[in-house]
């Protein structure tokens, strides 16, 4: 693995950070724990007003970081999340057969 594709530890601790603001965010949206048990689940499980506001949280936080290693790891769950969100296994909130 080389240098460019490894977290910092610094990163690292943001990673987690991040991670649990978007679990709390998921908790707050009605997100069922069961659906929040990993991180690509809880993003795929977030209703869009919520994948909206964590998107724009997150470029938020990516423009005003103090730290490379904040910026990395914001870039990479920017890019997780739009993974998930365009491999649609994500709830259809238009769905209404469920």
């Amino acid at each position: 693995m080389s240098n460019s594709n490894r977290f910092s530890q610094k990163a690292t601790a943001h990673w987690g950070e991040l991670a649990a603001k978007i679990d709390e965010i998921a908790e707050r949206a009605g997100v069922p724990a069961r659906d929040r048990l990993a991180l690509e689940t809880t993003l795929a499980a977030l209703p869009w007003r919520e994948r909206r506001r964590l998107g724009l949280i997150l470029e938020g936080v990516r423009m005003q970081a103090a730290s490379e290693d904040l910026r990395t790891a914001v870039d990479r769950m920017l890019g997780l999340a739009s993974e998930v969100w365009a491999s649609g296994t994500a709830r259809n909130e238009s769905d209404t057969s469920l």
